[in-house]
């Protein structure tokens, strides 16, 4: 892959992470600006609130699937493991069957009367994971068999080798900090937003919160930074070719110019299109030069080289055959040069690339 397009990657990357931090440092803020109110108090308000204290279960008891944690949320990942055959190549992969929330309604209270929060929509919380691995109950889905659809557990051309879930909870009887809009002595969702739960605290989770936010964005502008320079100096792609004296190592030679050039072959005359550079060259010494073009990534390029001096006569032959090059690549020696300055003509197949690699050499 070009330096340039790694560059724009690794510059896509560091943005993404800019962008990810300043929603951390968003969210930090908004908690931050958000007073914390008592229990009690929050179920009489109106407007976003937040508030500390004990999870308690209000009606029926949520319990987590695989390891039965009596809990107030919790959230369910289920992938499979499959091998799949496409062409002669055989491959395995794990691919997410489903991902799903599961709420309820529960009491907050810190001791000054409870509210009651409504979390049965998906939150933006830290959830403790309680289990990773294959599903408990036996072979295949085991005991969460009711939660996949059969029309999504098979794909025409899959074998399945394997399941694993992965699930978290907010767990029933612990102390979490909610942030949401209270009204009618609830807490719930504020607006198109998420209802925030989490089992850190409100402290502590402004401060990871800016810490995160605060790495991110370092690291975000640096990857970017980083990005930018291997796009603009491209390391270890040859350079453009700009003015040829004598001998050059291999540079680049871009074409968006495509010509129409007349061929004869066995008496008959043809017309074909070629991409059709020009490069000026000076020479100090009156000597023999080999003159050599290639295409790095061996398409088909069909590359021809043509010197000529300053009056337009050729000095040198190329018969574009690519005897022993093959159709990527060309090499043609100059008769004995004399001083003074001379025209590089660069053709290459208009359906091949318009970029070859261009080098200057004396033969031994």
């Amino acid at each position: 892959m070009s330096p340039l397009y790694i560059g724009l990657i690794i510059a896509g990357v560091g943005l993404l992470l800019v962008v990810v931090g300043v929603v951390l440092r968003k969210r930090a803020g908004r908690i931050a600006s958000t007073p914390l109110a008592r229990t009690g108090d929050a179920a009489r308000a109106n407007g976003v609130t937040s508030c500390e204290g004990v999870a308690r279960v209000q009606q029926h008891q949520l319990t987590a699937p695989c390891t039965n944690t009596p809990c107030v949320y919790y959230r369910l990942k289920i992938e499979k493991k499959v091998k799949e055959k496409r062409g002669g190549q055989t491959s395995t992969s794990w691919k997410k069957l489903v991902e799903q929330h599961y709420g309820s309604a529960f009491w907050l209270d810190d001791g000054s009367g409870p509210v009651s929060v409504l979390a049965q929509e998906e939150v933006d919380g830290d959830l403790e994971q309680t289990f990773s691995g294959a599903p408990p109950g036996g072979g295949g889905l085991g005991v969460l068999a009711n939660f996949v659809p059969s029309t999504v557990r098979n794909a025409p051309g899959e074998e399945i080798l394997e399941f694993r879930a992965v699930e978290k909870v907010i767990r029933s009887d612990s102390k979490v900090f909610v942030m949401g809009s209270a009204q009618n002595g609830q807490l719930t969702k504020p607006g198109t937003g998420k209802l925030t739960v989490s089992t850190k605290g409100r402290d502590a989770l402004i401060g990871s919160g800016k810490r995160n936010a605060m790495i991110l964005l370092l690291a975000g502008g640096l990857v970017s930074a980083a990005g930018a320079t291997v796009s603009i100096l491209r390391p270890g792609e040859a350079p453009a070719c700009g003015a040829l004296n004598d001998t050059q190592t291999e540079c680049r030679v871009t074409s968006k110019t495509v010509v129409d050039v007349e061929s004869e072959l066995g008496g008959k005359k043809t017309t074909i299109k070629r991409y059709k550079e020009v490069l000026a060259w000076h020479v100090t010494k009156p000597v023999k030069f080999e003159l050599a073009a290639r295409d790095p990534k061996k398409r088909h390029a069909a590359p021809t080289i043509q010197v000529e001096n300053a009056v337009g006569i050729p000095m040198n032959i190329d018969f574009g055959l690519d005897i022993g090059a093959g159709s990527f690549s060309t090499k043609t020696k100059t008769m004995k040069l004399i001083p003074g300055d001379y025209s590089i003509y660069v053709w290459s197949d208009a359906d091949g690339p318009s970029d070859l690699l261009l080098q200057i050499t004396e033969p031994k």
